[in-house]
């Protein structure tokens, strides 16, 4: 996360009347705007084979898949942000301090693209804020660098395990939402030896 885009604190609500009308995405945290950076060409392309994926797999389920303009609302921190990608399962909960019902409350799982300029963040408050999502099943990340994809999921008691897969011929298993991912779909059209 980056520096504060507002230098004194808002109110949610202040902060939804804002997010209509913004040019770029911010995230809202105590009261404070951050700015999100973009993406760069390889960030974009797993991103979208990200998306494609995900609804292809869980067309006709009781899933759905969402891109990044879907922003989410960890309730027990007030964190909004908008993930790279998220599976909502059953109907979606909205915010009740967003109007016009924006803002998702209980993702299934979230998934982020690691960038140079957010890893810290991915990994560190947003990562914190997203395990505390009570339907939160499992936290997705994603490298760029390489064919490597690391998945935080709440087993049965609660806990979180960490478990990582590499390598263009694996494949993602989330059985929290019934589905494996292939890595070589994720990571098509990526080229590795190219430096963002």
């Amino acid at each position: 996360m980056g520096l504060p885009a507002t230098a004194s604190r808002i109110t949610p609500q202040e902060y939804y009347r804002r997010e209509r009308t913004a040019v770029e995405k911010n995230d809202y945290f105590q009261g404070r705007v951050y700015s999100m950076a973009g993406g760069g060409t390889r960030h974009s392309i797993i991103k979208v084979n990200l998306v494609g994926e995900l609804r292809n797999l869980l067309k006709g389920r009781r899933c759905g898949a969402f891109d990044s303009d879907q922003r989410i609302r960890a309730r027990w921190n007030g964190l909004r942000c908008y993930p790279d990608a998220s599976v909502i399962c059953n109907p979606i909960e909205y915010d009740d301090e967003d109007d016009h019902q924006e803002t998702a409350t209980n993702p299934t799982v979230v998934f982020e693209v690691l960038s140079t300029n957010t890893e810290s963040y991915d990994r560190g408050r947003k990562a914190e804020a997203y395990r505390g999502i009570e339907s939160l099943r499992a936290y997705v990340l994603i490298m760029q660098e390489r064919p490597h994809v690391e998945i935080q999921e709440r087993l049965e008691d609660g806990t979180w395990r960490l478990r990582w897969v590499s390598g263009l011929d694996a494949v993602v298993s989330l059985p929290q939402i019934e589905i494996d991912l292939n890595m070589s779909e994720l990571y098509e059209r990526v080229n590795f030896e190219e430096s963002e």
